[in-house]
């Protein structure tokens, strides 16, 4: 979608979309006349209403637009970054539906009033555009796919510098965040350990800062990543562990990894109709990594940034890792598999070790749709995070309240720190209280932080946010991109 700035609206559009506070008395009185009175008694006759999100259609007298539509912003002491990204979503899902190519709007304009920064109003608004503007139409038929918005032409009547920066970073974000839904989306028996790679080398050759490492099955045997390895063993796809580094700045590392499980069965626990027809999206927090990569690159952001990737397929084969088995990782720790569908805090703590171990960040920040438990306290609105650093976890909340990809900060007391001990091993990979589903979202971190020795951590399970069955405001049904807008906000601060 091509957006540009104007001083005043163009008429060359197919529609105009315009906002209204519900405390604003003068409803474009002085720029048409007409329009103000058929708002006035529209609203007395409850045609539209006040609240948040409801839109008014029109088609004026001598009008150039094929459609006026007005739409109600709430009032303006409540008008915020992510209202602007829905009012851009609701104003895009009517150009889809219209299959309208072009709009203009004075929407911007509206929001200065209301008190939002130039560069905020730009980024948000670019984001609800392309958020919003995403369709994953490469296996629909061309009478199928869903029309796209191609223009959109805002009003500005001010210095537009701030503002016009806010924009080419909230595009780069969108972007990023729809390559994520892509790579979610896709099938996969296309979506395999390769194309991933493929993907992280695409991002490497668009950027001379970054850099591309990738270690196979026989690296990671010599180096005894096994509780990665253990989780592929059912699967003919190879084990891949993907670091990409992006050198742009001083001091050390910050280390964000996501889990890479592209297909997930479950193993010989093998997840159940119902459970296991979406688990393409197992890979969520590889594609957030990737795509954060690929936007703090095209942002030429000044730090030091590594993505590490491990990627397996959960399958299952007659030499799949059994429960019961007992695996050394990276760090020799050594773990009993207790069930072999508690796969993705196996990969991530070799990866961690590994990551630790090697390039000694500062920070390290996984995310991985980890628990079904998470979904169970949160739902489908926040994602779960335990962390080790109190700090660390307010940047990351800032962050996700800023971006509305948010965490919500799950407790990490000292009760819970034995939980995942071994009978007979060091460690096993399910809780053995009386019920291992408990804190299932918290004892998950729990594992996972024994990987972790020196560096400020944080664990985020976006199991819930990763991947819908129902759209939602600039989120179509199944992928979502989620923990690439909260980390690409994070690593700008």
């Amino acid at each position: 979608m091509d957006v540009t700035i104007k001083k005043e609206l163009d008429t060359k559009q197919e529609l105009l979309a315009l906002g209204l506070f519900e405390d604003e008395k003068n409803m474009y009185k002085d720029e048409n006349p007409e329009l103000n009175d058929e708002l006035k008694e529209a609203i007395q006759k409850r045609y539209f209403k006040h609240g948040f999100g409801e839109i008014y259609i029109t088609k004026m007298h001598n009008s150039a637009y094929k459609k006026i539509i007005v739409v109600s912003l709430g009032k303006k002491k409540d008008f915020t970054n992510e209202k602007l990204r829905r009012t851009m979503s609701i104003i895009i899902k009517l150009m889809k539906n219209n299959k309208y190519d072009g709009f203009t709007s004075n929407i911007l304009v509206l929001a200065k009033k209301a008190g939002l920064k130039d560069i905020d109003i730009g980024r948000s608004a670019a984001e609800g555009l392309f958020l919003s503007n995403y369709d994953f139409s490469k296996y629909v038929s061309e009478e199928k796919r869903k029309h796209l918005a191609k223009k959109a032409v805002l009003l500005w009547n001010k210095e537009d510098t701030l503002l016009k920066k806010g924009i080419k970073t909230g595009i780069i974000i969108g972007d990023a965040t729809n390559l994520a839904k892509d790579l979610v989306n896709e099938s996969p028996s296309i979506a395999d350990s390769d194309y991933l790679v493929k993907t992280a080398k695409g991002i490497g050759v668009q950027n001379k800062k970054v850099k591309i490492k990738v270690l196979g099955e026989k690296e990671m045997k010599k180096l005894g990543m096994n509780a990665l390895l253990t989780v592929n063993k059912g699967s003919s796809n190879p084990p891949k562990l993907i670091i990409i580094e992006y050198k742009n700045g001083k001091g050390p590392f910050t280390a964000i990894l996501g889990k890479g499980i592209t297909f997930d069965t479950g193993g010989i626990n093998i997840k159940p109709t119902g459970y296991i027809e979406d688990m393409k999206m197992d890979m969520g927090g590889a594609a957030a990594v990737l795509g954060t990569m690929k936007a703090i690159a095209e942002m030429n952001v000044k730090k030091n940034v590594l993505g590490v990737i491990p990627i397996c397929e959960n399958m299952i084969n007659g030499s799949a890792t059994r429960p019961g088995d007992i695996v050394t990782a990276y760090n020799g720790k050594t773990i009993e598999v207790k069930n072999t569908d508690a796969e993705g805090r196996l990969i991530l703590a070799d990866a961690l070790a590994y990551t630790e171990d090697k390039y000694k960040p500062k920070t390290m920040i996984d995310l991985a749709t980890l628990t079904g438990s998470v979904i169970i306290g949160l739902g489908y609105y926040v994602s779960g995070m335990v962390t080790n650093n109190d700090e660390l976890g307010r940047k990351l909340e800032e962050s996700g309240n800023a971006s509305y990809d948010r965490v919500w900060k799950l407790p990490f007391f000292e009760e819970y720190q034995d939980d995942m001990d071994g009978d007979i091993t060091d460690l096993k990979n399910l809780s053995g209280k009386a019920d291992p589903r408990a804190g299932g979202a918290i004892t998950a971190a729990v594992f996972l932080s024994k990987f972790v020795e020196k560096s400020s951590w944080a664990h985020i399970d976006i199991a819930g946010t990763a991947y819908l069955k129902e759209p939602r405001t600039y989120h179509q049904k199944y992928a979502t991109g989620a923990g690439v807008r909260i980390l690409t906000y994070y690593l700008l601060k």
